[in-house]
């Protein structure tokens, strides 16, 4: 009753307890946090003061991170100042806020009774309900309800965007859509936006203490959204040390904390959302911090299917059943990723079809099919808060430990022997013009060659087709542009939007539908960099060889799967629909013998 603990005291208790259990467990035990309402607060500013190696996963339910959008942010005041005998009644007042009494009693009945049983059950429950609410005046006098809604008050705060943004944990919502006490439902869509890594469940007719609920089951959910993992597995092979991220002091008020006003978040993490001691500098920012390049842990495949379930991937493989193909150094073309060099890193180098509508099989299938996590580079636009391009998918990128695509980026990824997914032609590639099916925008510059070089990567080269003749392009991104008022829209829409390329347009072309071609990927013959030793990144004839190399093998690429896939027996949506719902299989393919 008598505590006063301040937030970054809280905070400290839970580090230290933290780094206990690091220290005593193995290191591929994966350590998770779950808070609940103020305890949310508090996870989340703990996983940014332990960082992503000792606490890996947080699960957050009914989160107070939105307490400055409630009610009771304006009643800080009044309520500790109510006279005695309605200060006595406040308990019972609030008390249908918290859930719903009924669904609170029957968390204590048996539910293998008769019904008669259960009945008398659920009525002594709800009578041994009230001297639990009436403790509330003894456990919460004035002066302590005037605390802990101060904390409320600061630890909404300090869970800004700039904080949640740079969080590396796998993060699951549980919200109740009939919490009266604060608006969780719309939290955790502000929290799915914000966050890099973040699933959400919302648990309808559940109230605010949806956990003391009948029928709510915190591990049933974690089955459902695939968020318990018995093992962690990162990205990248190198050992991870499971070191606690070191506290740095709190900045000074007023001028280098993070967010809009600059009112410090400081504490225990970073001190800012960038990681780097500077303010935030708006939402034009590509919102990351500058080390998202670093080894994530893999999502469980559980975590994958519930992604694709929830963007409509699930449903769209059944349509479009996406094969892959692998190539030995002997130019052996096999179904399945057989081929697929084992050694790391890697740097899968690969032609952009239209809209970039391929990317999530791709991703999906490299997952599914081979436990491989690529990190993708993708367009920095797609990173920012405020931007046309991006469509919403910022998040569904940041799951699977996209980043945005820098030369430095790039450097971390191969040098931690993570596998990098690479679209040399880019923005401009993706977003084709009439009569450019499956042509090639690479640019000059062989800079993914030299950098690849340097840690003796093994270059993929892979083909994807299936998109391109599948869409027809009506009105090119040009056209659009050139058109009267829709063009100034547009211009004006793309002002603040980040760019690659000098010569880059980033509106997307209308297209519309022309049929639905199955999907085909095919891995190339490896191209090994380790044996051509150091001197090759600076020579720049080498250099432009095995660009070439590769630029051709994608090219070959599409050529082959072109021709070989009218051989495949269910290259048409039709009889593969109907062979994969009576088989439960995926349909077979082409022969690659011959």
């Amino acid at each position: 009753v008598n505590d006063r603990t301040p937030l970054d005291g809280l905070v400290q208790i839970l580090r230290e307890y933290i780094e206990s259990e690091v220290a005593h467990s193995p290191e591929d035990r994966p350590i998770y946090v779950m808070g609940e309402s103020f305890g949310g607060i508090l996870a989340l500013l703990l996983a940014d003061a332990c960082g992503h190696l000792c606490l890996n996963r947080v699960c957050l339910v009914n989160p107070a991170t939105s307490f400055d959008k409630s009610i009771w942010s304006q009643l800080g005041d009044v309520l500790p100042s109510l006279p005695a005998p309605a200060y006595e009644v406040l308990p019972f007042a609030i008390s249908p806020l918290l859930g719903n009494p009924l669904s609170l009693a029957r968390r204590r009945v048996d539910s293998d009774q008769p019904l008669p049983s259960q009945a008398v059950q659920t009525v002594s429950s709800l009578f041994a309900l009230m001297p639990v609410l009436d403790n509330l005046k003894d456990i919460l006098p004035p002066e302590t309800l005037r605390w802990k809604l101060q904390l409320l008050a600061e630890g909404a705060a300090r869970v800004d965007d700039a904080l949640l943004s740079s969080l590396q944990q796998r993060v699951l919502v549980v919200a109740g859509d009939a919490d009266l006490l604060i608006p969780s439902k719309d939290e955790s869509d502000r929290l799915k936006n914000a966050l890099r890594t973040c699933s959400v469940k919302v648990v309808e007719g559940a109230g605010h203490a949806l956990l003391q609920e009948a029928d709510v089951d915190i591990n049933a959910i974690f089955d459902e959204m695939g968020f318990y993992a018995p093992k962690i597995k990162y990205t990248s092979p190198k050992p991870v040390k499971r070191a606690l991220k070191k506290p740095q002091k709190k900045a000074p008020s007023g001028n280098n904390g993070s967010g809009s006003g600059g009112n410090g978040r400081g504490g225990l993490g970073n001190g800012n959302g960038n990681g780097n001691g500077e303010a935030s500098s708006g939402s034009e920012k590509v919102l990351l911090n500058q080390d998202n390049a670093r080894s994530i842990e893999l999502p469980t495949l559980g975590e994958l299917a519930k992604v694709c379930d929830d963007i409509g991937l699930t449903r769209a493989k059944q349509l479009v059943s996406p094969v892959f193909f692998s190539t030995s150094p002997d130019n052996e073309v096999v179904t399945g990723l057989e081929h697929l060099p084992k050694g790391r890193p890697l740097i899968i180098v690969c032609n952009h079809q239209t809209l970039a509508l391929d990317l999530g099989f791709l991703i999906s299938g490299l997952l599914e099919e081979g436990g491989i996590l690529a990190r993708g580079l993708a367009h920095p636009s797609l990173f920012q808060d405020q931007s046309s391009t991006n469509a919403g998918m910022r998040g569904l990128f940041t799951n699977f430990g996209a980043v945005p695509v820098t030369p430095r980026n790039m450097f971390k990824l191969l040098k931690n022997e993570e596998v990098v997914l690479l679209f040399p032609g880019g923005a401009r590639e993706a977003l084709k013009q009439k009569g450019e099916d499956y042509q090639l925008f690479w640019p000059e510059e062989q800079e993914f060659v030299r950098i690849a070089a340097k840690f003796g990567a093994t270059i993929v080269p892979l083909s994807g087709v299936g998109i391109d003749d599948s869409v027809d392009i009506i009105a090119s991104s040009q056209e659009l542009l050139d058109f009267p008022l829709v063009g100034d829209f547009l211009k004006q829409s793309i002002e603040n939007v980040q760019t690659v390329r000098e010569d880059e347009t980033l509106v997307f072309p209308l297209t519309r539908p022309r049929t639905l071609n199955r999907l085909y990927f095919k891995f190339g013959r490896p191209i090994e960099l380790a044996e051509a030793g150091p001197g090759l990144v600076s020579d720049k004839e080498a250099c432009e060889e095995i660009y070439q190399q590769a630029k051709q093998e994608v090219e070959g690429g599409i050529a082959y799967l072109k021709k070989k896939r009218e051989q495949d027996p269910y290259k048409d949506i039709i009889p593969r629909v109907l062979y994969e719902r009576n088989a439960k299989r995926k349909a077979p393919t082409f022969n690659t013998n011959y």
